[in-house]
């Protein structure tokens, strides 16, 4: 039947019944919140095989580098959302495990340094574009899991092994740098269910399922393992289960699935995440990188790319969001307020609690209560439940140990709230860039670098001249502040300093020195002080020399003045290859950072293997330093394992324990680059600060006319085989083929070529030899021009060793028959008149042994008759022949090996 309606209310029905079908398929699609970020450290200057790097803090520091560029407003501002809100990032850094023992006095504390530099120099731009900080742990510890002698960062097998570092590290960042994480990514996305326990007492969110990805590392240095083929592949948050963390349960916190942004970029994985949310699921996705990746910030830009053009494709909206704002996001709640929180000290003599109180409950089992004592130590408190959301710390801190107490709670959606209670003011550091510094005399100019800060300055000075420099500050409390100064490393450095210390214009102390330790803290005084007051540190620099420099960088003001505080130079004790049945030395140095003398009553040896050559007691003044010298007996080849146990009267560490190592070998001399009696060059050289072997290495052009030349010399003081190996820095643009030639007691006895980047980094095992007693030994590395051009002639150390089968080699040996044909190298070899020729024989074979010259003549036939399987010695006596090179030829059967020789008569 036809209808009678106008066609003008049928465009309107159909109209409103595509708008209602368009609004119901909208209302069905779901949502995508990305949440983009980096897990961030400093790999310049990690170093897995050394306990004590040096990380340089170019990465956020120079304008040049990533931190900057992702931090541009014109960069950031140019990738938005569909909302238009420009991207945000979540930067998970990392901190703790390799970082703690850092060598770097750049930084207030280099287990947290990544994130105090990311603070310092980018926490206005986090703020700005709402990014989230947050931790990122690597369960990196220095130990020998293989016991083959070698140390190494291995990543542990279990979270528990780095439990304590890793509290430390939540404790430290707390304290120092104000953050405590609500998400976390896992360093190489392991994770056991121990670490997932524990993250289900404190970090509700976690980003760092890796879906479907297992991986096992089985070599020394350990990394990279993980397991997570069970896990959710899809990018839909998911309760851990407390008994398998990658299965879906019911456990309080949360995970997601994570992706690298290479990955993300290559395999389609954005263009699946849209469709699935335009089918109507909800995605949340974590997709990360590195922030020292050279295409970090362009990786970024692509995925921008991508969102936009998949959101325009199927018509679902995204939104940039941090890692905790997506989850809320996600989990649909609309509660942004934290909890309201009160932290409270309750004294009781010198016995100091701590009462804590919400107004709602929190996800924490309770709250995380960290406290930092004078003596540097971080510790985490636990605490029991008073009543209905109120806690108090369940074990009493001393007062008078006290310096900062510091609270975290979320509420079970993430919201934070932290607290603080400071029992001493925090340090000091007065820069040559803040306004408590001046010049009064001198030429300063500034020198950029890697400093404190991003540049010190620098005046010269003549005989009889002076350059002046004042730091000033005020206490925020009365009390007893210890006073230090960092100096830089400058040339020809002035030799007389005076500080002078005033309050209020008031001299209280004068203090001369020369030129302190460049790039380490140097302590000047410790003053009582008043609140309020003007304090100044003045240096005046004068000099004897006819040209110096001082340098003024950074003075340190701290309230955590101690007693008696003992401190090693280093937490190990590392004395590297030693010889066996030799006494090793070290120095051991040891420094009381207190202002009382401390006395060390004893150091004894846990194994019985090491020792130390002092007499007790010993009293340390007050910040002073003494050099101990530590040894090891090394009765067994293999790894020796001791722990040196020092008592002393340190009221917190009455028993310091210093574990220390060593790798005992057979009779071994290494020749270093460093070694000025042992080595010398001809040619153009320079140094480089890379490394394997000592504090430095050299490297030269090549194409020099003549070529390059570094010459090893040594004497050897046993008579034996020896392995010849040689050891340079890590390097792609060594030479690829470098003239090796061996000399003995003047004499060349081979010469060989090398390609210096193959097992750069490590020792690499180039021949053998025999050498007698008291052998005069010689080693030239040349280049000989059969190079690639471009690259350089490298120079570090090299090393001869007795090898472990040189026993054998020397001696009868097992005479059940052999496994292959073998003919070793003869014995002696350089060798005076007789020498011995050892081989062995699988099966019964016509045996040929002829001795030619260099020319390729046959000289002599020593062996020519049928012998049955076996191990044979032939000895060779040689008077009626001339010294020179000569080849002795063994054919048994259808097998032919020849050895070179040298008589030198």
């Amino acid at each position: 039947m036809k209808s009678d309606l106008p066609k003008s209310i049928h465009f309107v029905i159909i109209t409103i019944a595509f708008l209602l079908y368009a609004t119901a398929q909208l209302a069905a699609a779901g949502k995508v919140y990305l949440v983009l970020g980096s897990d961030t450290a400093i790999w310049n200057g990690m170093d897995v095989a050394r306990y004590n790097c040096y990380y340089s803090p170019l990465l956020y520091t120079d304008p040049s580098a990533n931190a900057y560029g992702v931090m541009d407003p014109t960069y950031r501002n140019a990738m938005t959302d569909s909302y238009g809100t420009p991207m945000k990032l979540t930067w998970w850094m990392m901190c703790g495990s390799i970082f703690g023992p850092g060598s770097n006095t750049n930084v207030p504390f280099p287990n947290v340094m990544t994130m105090y530099l990311m603070k310092k120099y980018h926490g206005e731009r986090v703020q700005q574009f709402g990014d989230e900080l947050s931790l990122h742990y690597h369960t990196f510890q220095w130990n020998d899991y293989d016991n083959d002698g070698k140390f190494w960062w291995n990543q542990t097998y279990t979270f528990e092994e780095s439990r304590e570092d890793y509290e430390f590290t939540l404790a430290q960042l707390l304290i120092e740098e104000d953050i405590f994480p609500v998400s976390f990514r896992s360093g190489w996305h392991f994770m056991d269910n121990g670490w997932q326990h524990h993250l289900d007492d404190w970090v509700p969110y976690s980003m760092h399922n890796d879906w479907p990805n297992d991986r096992i590392d089985t070599e020394e240095p350990l990394d990279n393992t993980f397991h997570w083929a069970d896990a959710p592949g899809q990018f839909v948050p998911y309760r851990p289960s407390p008994e398998n963390y990658q299965l879906p349960g019911d456990g309080p916190g949360w995970n997601v699935r994570s992706t690298h942004l290479n990955t993300a970029r290559y395999r389609d994985l954005i263009d699946s995440i849209f469709t699935r949310a335009a089918n109507g699921q909800d995605q949340l996705a974590c997709i990360w990188g590195h922030l020292p990746e050279t295409d970090f910030l362009s990786n970024l830009q692509i995925i921008d790319s991508l969102a936009h053009r998949f959101s325009n494709q199927t018509g679902v909206s995204f939104r940039y969001c941090t890692a905790i704002e997506a989850m809320q996001r996600w989990r649909e709640t609309s509660d942004s307020l934290p909890p309201v929180l009160t932290f409270d000290a309750v004294e009781s003599g010198d016995d100091v609690y701590f009462q804590i109180t919400t107004d709602e409950p929190i996800f924490q089992k309770y709250p995380f209560v960290a406290v930092k004592t004078i003596y540097e130590q971080y510790q985490l408190i636990p605490c029991n439940s008073s009543g209905a959301n109120s806690w108090q710390t369940a074990t009493p801190v001393s007062k008078q140990f006290l310096a900062r107490a510091a609270v975290a709670v979320c509420d079970t959606l993430g919201n934070q709230s932290l607290d603080f209670i400071d029992f001493r003011p925090a340090d000091t550091f007065v820069d040559n860039e803040d306004a408590g510094y001046s010049e009064i005399s001198g030429n300063w100019s500034s020198v950029s670098g890697d400093f404190w800060g991003v540049d010190h300055r620098m005046a010269g000075i003549s005989a009889g001249d002076s350059a002046i420099a004042e730091w000033q500050f005020s206490p925020a409390a009365d009390g007893m502040f210890n006073i230090e100064i960092r100096m830089p490393n400058v040339a020809n450095p002035a030799n007389q300093l005076t500080f002078y210390l005033t309050e209020n214009g008031s001299e209280i102390d004068t203090i001369s020195t020369d030129a302190p330790t460049a790039n380490a803290w140097h302590y000047i005084t410790t003053a009582n002080l008043a609140t309020g007051s003007t304090v100044s540190l003045k240096m005046v620099a004068k000099t004897n020399l006819a040209n110096a420099n001082v340098a003024a960088d950074v003075v340190k003001f701290s309230a955590l003045v101690r007693d008696r505080d003992l401190h090693p130079a280093s937490a190990v004790l590392d004395f590297g290859e030693v010889i066996i049945d030799d006494s090793t030395f070290a120095d051991l140095a040891l420094t009381n950072r207190g202002i009382e003398p401390l006395t060390i009553s004893g150091i004894t040896s846990a194994n019985g293997f090491s020792g130390v050559q002092q007499q007790f007691p010993l009293t340390i003044p007050g910040r002073g330093t003494v050099n101990i010298s530590a040894f090891v007996v090394p009765e067994t080849i293999g790894d020796l394992r001791d722990t040196l146990r020092i008592a002393s009267n340190d009221p917190v560490k009455p028993q310091l324990e210093i574990p220390l190592s060593a790798k005992v070998q057979h009779y071994f001399v290494i020749i270093d680059n460093e070694d000025a009696q042992a080595y010398s060059e001809t040619g153009t050289w320079a140094t480089s600060n890379a490394q394997a072997y000592g504090s430095s290495s050299r490297y030269a052009p090549l194409g020099q006319n003549p070529g390059a030349v570094a010459t090893f010399t040594v004497n050897i003081e046993k008579s034996s085989y020896y392995d010849l190996f040689e050891i340079v820095p890590t390097t792609v643009n060594a030479a690829d083929h470098a003239l090796y030639q061996v000399y003995l007691n003047g004499f060349l006895v081979d010469a060989f070529n090398v390609d210096q980047n193959d097992g750069s980094g490590n020792w690499v095992k180039l021949a053998r030899y025999h050498f007698p007693e008291n052998a005069a030994v010689e080693v030239r590395v040349i280049d000989d021009g059969g190079s690639t051009p471009g690259l350089v002639l490298r120079a570090d150390a090299i090393k001869f060793a007795i090898p472990d089968d040189a026993t054998a080699i020397a001696e009868s040996g097992n005479e059940s028959l052999p496994e292959s044909f073998e003919f070793e190298q003869n014995y002696p070899n350089p060798f005076n008149a007789t020498t011995r020729f050892r081989y062995a024989l699988p099966q019964q074979s016509r045996v040929e042994l002829h001795i030619f010259n260099a020319i390729g003549q046959q000289v002599a036939t020593l062996i020519d008759e049928p012998q049955t399987a076996g191990n044979y010695e032939f000895s060779w006596d040689a008077n009626a022949f001339a010294s020179g090179i000569y080849f002795a030829r063994l054919k048994a059967g259808n097998q032919v090996k020849t050895q070179k020789m040298i008589l030198l008569k």
